[in-house]
Formats: C-alpha cells, sequence, structure tokens
C-alpha cells in the first residue's frame, strides 16, 4: 500500500502542472546502463531507452498525460559470459477527469533475454488506482512478478 501512496503522489505532482498546457509530445533518448543480479547472474546492460511523454488537455475540462519508455540497442553481458538484450516497455497513462478525481495506469513489462541458451529474466508489474474528487481511493490493482525463463 506504501508504493500505491507514493505511486498517487508522484503521479499526481507530475500531471498537475501540465492541465494548464497545450497538447504537447516530447521524444528523448536516454542513455541507460545498470547491473543487477537475475537469474542466478550478475548482468550488465547498457544502451538507449526511447522515451516518449505525451501531456494533452481533454475537452470539457482535465487532461490525459503519458509516458513511454523503450529500450534500444540496449545489450550487454552476465556475469559467466552469456549475452543479454533488452526488450519490453514501461509506460504509465493518467487521466485528470474535470470534476478532479484521476485514474491512472501503470505497466512494466521488461525483458533480459539471453543468448547462447540462457535464462531469460522477465520483470511484469501493473498497477492501476483509480481516485475520487475528494481524493478517496476507490479501485485499485498490483500485480508484479519477476522469473528466470
Amino acid at each position: 500500500m506504501k508504493r500505491l501512496a507514493l505511486l498517487v503522489t508522484v503521479t499526481a505532482a507530475l500531471v498537475l502542472p501540465a492541465a494548464a498546457a497545450q497538447a504537447a509530445t516530447t521524444v528523448e533518448k536516454i542513455p541507460f546502463e545498470s547491473t543487477f543480479d537475475a537469474c542466478g547472474e550478475t548482468i550488465t546492460l547498457s544502451g538507449t531507452l526511447v522515451a516518449i511523454f505525451t501531456d494533452q488537455p481533454i475537452p470539457g475540462g482535465g487532461f490525459l498525460v503519458t509516458f513511454h519508455f523503450q529500450p534500444q540497442g540496449v545489450t550487454g553481458t552476465s556475469s559467466s559470459g552469456v549475452v543479454y538484450h533488452a526488450t519490453g516497455l514501461t509506460r504509465d497513462t493518467t487521466v485528470q477527469v474535470p470534476s478532479g478525481g484521476l485514474t491512472d495506469t501503470f505497466v512494466n513489462r521488461f525483458h533480459i533475454v539471453a543468448t547462447a541458451g540462457g535464462p531469460t529474466y522477465y520483470v511484469k508489474e501493473t498497477v492501476h488506482f483509480t481516485v475520487s474528487p475528494t481524493g478517496e481511493i476507490r479501485a485499485s490493482v498490483e500485480f508484479a512478478s519477476e522469473e528466470c525463463v
């Protein structure tokens, strides 16, 4: 529940300033580098994330804000020398309605795909919540898993 409260706070902080803006989309390429332990290996990856940010007023008030991150050319090796390639996406969509309520859906599907028969690491996360105009969380769903196959 702490994670959900943090996500609500961060989402509100990010989307509230966008309400007054005109519709806009920004595309950026962001350097990515990470080392982590997964599937019994230490995996080091580097490359680029393509990031797309959109904010758009909704007719009648309210707004829509999205972000989308996708690995591009993200590769690396494990401690045993297996080559890995990153695929997948991380995406968030927030809609604030004119009455002041909002919905937010966050989806992360990050796949670290091994070559030469090594194990592939899958991260799957989904978080959705609906907040009433009075600030009450009316619905929430959280799902997270990590697996090696």
